[in-house]
């Protein structure tokens, strides 16, 4: 399995995920193709391609509990023109149970993401783990039948 960017970036063009989408397809093309690195040993081909996507539901559900808790949201109309890509969901992998880990995931990388940011860190930990308790995802090739909409990033591979 490739998780990686998606391919329509007009509502956040950043150069490392344009890059980081140009070579996941590459490998996605080429994994499984003995000739392109014969002295590497036996090819692996990855049975399915994900991109990540931040639906407008999450940043709406966010914006909304912002709002409710008398908070001011980082969310500002910026976040509502960008383009809309919830009909691109075919993956909504429930994180509830994981909230913890995710959000200490994100704080250990302090020089991508800032420990002290409002975006990613402005609601209290338990409240962040509650308001969207997905990670969403779209379902961008597939070489095993894989019936949409999914819940788990392995179904079909079990």
């Amino acid at each position: 399995m490739i998780l990686t960017y998606g391919d329509d970036q007009k509502g956040y063009p950043h150069p490392d995920h344009l890059r980081v989408h140009d070579i996941s397809i590459l490998a996605w093309d080429r994994a499984g193709d003995a000739d392109w690195y014969p002295d590497l040993g036996d090819p692996w081909t990855p049975s399915k391609l994900y991109y990540s996507i931040w639906s407008r539901a999450r940043i709406t559900s966010m914006h909304e509990k912002f709002l409710e808790m008398g908070l001011e949201s980082p969310y500002d109309g910026r976040w509502f023109e960008r383009p809309d890509q919830d009909e691109k969901v075919t993956t909504r992998v429930p994180i509830d149970r994981f909230g913890g880990a995710r959000l200490a995931a994100l704080r250990a990388h302090a020089t991508q993401v800032d420990p002290e940011s409002p975006f990613w860190f402005g609601l209290p930990d338990e409240v962040l783990t509650t308001v969207y308790p997905w990670e969403d995802w779209q379902l961008a090739d597939s070489r095993v039948p894989a019936e949409r909409p999914e819940d788990d990033l392995f179904a079909g591979l079990r």
